[in-house]
């Protein structure tokens, strides 16, 4: 039998917001502050930062091979909404809309990624918007080469750090599904496009929250080093950001009160 040809099923947008099975399938006793810290950094990393600060268990994410629990963080008399989150699109994604379903409205990501470009280790980057080099992202917004962040949250989360003192730059980030297919045609080809960096979230996680309706933003810093594609540097990973990040993170969802 001859295969009918026809453009990507991926493309094949489907705007139906009833899906069949929902984030509210299991009708959990769960409520989550609306502000998340989206963390993707090892365990550890969360455990040392929970000791740091006053916190409490508020609920747990079971799949067969990633069970996070969520964690209510107070600083400064504020409570904030603390995850894990599993690396890669789909499974990211995937956590982040049933967090949704519960009570979050204001997500703030922070993780690492590499780079494209000739860029110190843990340098800080906001992402002003994605390429779409993943599938999840898809399933949430109509096709196009780009997702773009929303201005108005970003906005806050940048004026934010910028009164922590912190400094960053503004990139474009290119999302990718396959780790070991970041080939030199395709860094080159989303060099070309503006892209400074190359991580495995970004743009499926900004569909997703505005599909939802909700709040997103993504604060990076930079590990590996893609800029040399004759002599790949793997450097430190920007392990020595993992905790920078959380306390980054949670210091400016604490001052996003200020801009209501």
């Amino acid at each position: 039998m001859k295969e009918k040809t026809g453009q990507p099923f991926i493309l094949d947008f489907d705007g139906n917001h009833h899906a069949v099975l929902e984030p509210d399938f299991e009708d959990l006793p769960f409520h989550f502050h609306p502000k998340l810290l989206y963390a993707f950094v090892p365990k550890e990393e969360i455990d040392s930062f929970l000791d740091q600060h006053p916190h409490r268990t508020l609920g747990s994410f079971r799949t067969i091979s990633f069970r996070p629990k969520i964690y209510e963080v107070k600083i400064e008399n504020e409570y904030f909404t603390l995850c894990q989150a599993p690396l890669g699109a789909p499974a990211a994604t995937k956590l982040l809309d049933w967090l949704i379903n519960y009570g979050v409205k204001q997500i703030l990501a922070v993780g690492n990624a590499g780079t494209l470009n000739d860029l110190p280790e843990n340098t800080m980057l906001v992402p002003t918007k994605a390429i779409r080099g993943e599938g999840t992202s898809f399933y949430y917004l109509k096709p196009s080469q780009f997702v773009k962040l929303e201005p108005a949250y970003l906005s806050q989360v940048e004026r934010a750090i910028s009164e922590l003192g912190y400094k960053y730059n503004e990139i474009i980030t290119w999302t990718t599904d396959g780790f070991f297919r970041e080939t030199p045609k395709k860094v080159a080809q989303f060099r070309q496009l503006g892209a400074d960096t190359v991580e495995m979230e970004c743009a499926a996680l900004a569909a997703c929250a505005q599909f939802r309706k909700v709040d997103f933003a993504q604060i990076l810093f930079t590990g590996d080093s893609l800029a040399k594609m004759e002599n790949y540097e793997r450097r430190g990973w920007g392990r020595k950001s993992y905790g920078i990040g959380l306390e980054v993170g949670s210091q400016v969802l604490n001052k996003l009160n200020n801009f209501k």
